[in-house]
């Protein structure tokens, strides 16, 4: 059985400020190496529970966070970007089950440190009506490939919207968002123990898990930047509409060309910078 496993930081017990997610700082180590411990609970819980295959990709920011020589030695590791599928990297239509680890609420949306794909540039990304966070993209382009979402970790509020756009998959609560910059967390050993006991039970079920997702193509994407600037930029792709001044939109025919066109956007707006 081969599964698929996606980090991020954000949604990680114990995390909960912007200082943690960046390069070069003392929190920033802390974090990252949390960050890495959770991946390899997730690792733990996948084999427990019948993985023969595990694959995880680094998928916060600069995606090189996780600590490579700690993370358990059964496991491949994606790393590095640009990449064409981002966060999702690395999964094929021959894995039984992708789970999203340290994940977190879409931009717009109440939760610690809630954003999609860049705070930096979306205030906000809307797919087919449905306001997309990360995993509306990333799991909605595993079960475009026939995969199913089994898992999610992250705070309460993301709980919420997975339970809305993908409701048979398992909601692994390890902080409450009481802001942008604060939780009520768990210890993260306790996070650990029951990210590997849920995955376990997830992945043993896996065979039997429905293929869901909350949008299905054509996908109409409208992308709202934070500054005029940015829409400026966007609206230069030939295959923008601009609708206001900050807000553009496109459609896309597959989640892997919404995946690399929010992409290629953020990496327009770093640009700009």
């Amino acid at each position: 059985m081969r599964i698929f496993i996606s980090v991020d930081i954000e949604g990680v017990a114990g995390v909960c400020e912007t200082l943690q997610g960046r390069r070069g700082n003392p929190e920033y180590e802390v974090a990252r190496r949390l960050m890495t411990q959770e991946a390899n609970a997730a690792i733990a819980g996948a084999f427990d529970g019948g993985a023969t295959e595990v694959t995880v990709a680094d998928s916060h920011g600069p995606m090189r966070n996780i600590i490579a020589e700690d993370l358990d030695e059964r496991a491949r590791l994606v790393s590095g970007k640009p990449r064409p599928l981002s966060m999702i990297q690395g999964i094929d239509d021959k894995h039984d089950g992708v789970i999203l680890i340290g994940y977190h609420g879409a931009a717009s949306n109440f939760g610690v440190m809630a954003h999609t794909v860049s705070g930096l540039a979306f205030h906000s990304i809307v797919i087919n009506g449905v306001q997309a966070g990360e995993p509306t993209l990333f799991g909605g382009y595993a079960a475009e490939i026939g995969v199913p979402l089994l898992a999610v970790s992250g705070d309460d509020r993301l709980a919420q919207e997975i339970s809305a756009q993908f409701p048979s998959a398992r909601n692994i609560t390890v902080k409450q968002a009481l802001g942008a910059g604060a939780m009520n967390s768990l210890s993260p050993k306790k996070s650990r123990e029951m990210i590997t006991q849920q995955v376990s039970e997830v992945v043993a079920a896996a065979k039997g898990a429905p293929v869901e997702s909350p949008c299905k193509v054509p996908l109409t994407i409208s992308v709202r930047f934070h500054k005029q600037l940015y829409a400026d930029g966007a609206a230069l792709l030939p295959q923008m509409e601009r609708c206001d001044a900050q807000t553009v939109k496109f459609v896309a025919n597959s989640h892997a060309d919404a995946i690399s066109t929010i992409s290629a956007l953020a990496l327009i707006v770093n640009g700009l910078q």
